[in-house]
């Protein structure tokens, strides 16, 4: 696959490489029709996968006339301590984000609980590392069983919503790892 990455990379333009690692509308990156490499489409969207949007707004797009299904939050997912349903649940979204011809799902979450003011709790696992990786593994893989990237996000420290990107977050290594 290496030697198809770099032919590739050494038959594209520099504007064609621009143009697949600048996104092209707020879930998409273009692809190289003449060499046959497709958009890349992504969703986000913690309990499920959210209808099209226009590509420069956030209202709806119109694309398909149907409903989008929304799922319980993963907090209610992981509750169950059941990895099996954790697999079912990532497989459902997984069928549904290929039928709408997504090839990556901008989650899960994956932050654990430091405290409940948190407004993203809710797309998380807890506040158990143990039980979040247990339930997030066969999540991912469910996902992934459909030809679905699942992009992990928020993977620790995400504490906070307001000024998120600015705020320093400090706590002690043994903190951090217990």
């Amino acid at each position: 696959i290496e030697e198809r990455v770099k032919d590739a990379l050494n038959r594209m333009t520099l504007e064609e490489k621009v143009k697949m690692i600048h996104a092209q509308s707020k879930f998409s990156s273009a692809g190289v029709p003449r060499l046959g490499i497709p958009e890349v489409w992504a969703t986000d969207g913690p309990h499920g996968i959210r209808p099209e949007v226009l590509w420069d707004e956030w209202d709806q797009a119109g694309w398909t006339n149907d409903s989008c299904i929304a799922y319980p939050a993963l907090t209610c997912l992981s509750a169950t301590w059941n990895p099996e349903m954790s697999h079912l649940y990532g497989k459902s979204i997984g069928e549904e984000a290929r039928y709408r011809k997504k090839d990556i799902l901008l989650g899960p979450g994956v932050n654990i609980y430091r405290t409940p003011l948190n407004g993203r709790n809710f797309e998380y696992m807890g506040e158990d590392p143990y039980l979040s990786a247990t339930m997030v593994v066969p999540y991912i893989k469910g996902v992934q069983e459909n030809g679905v990237a699942a992009c992990v996000k928020h993977y620790a420290l995400n504490n906070q919503e307001f000024n998120r990107h600015t705020t320093n977050v400090q706590l002690s290594d043994r903190a951090l790892y217990e």
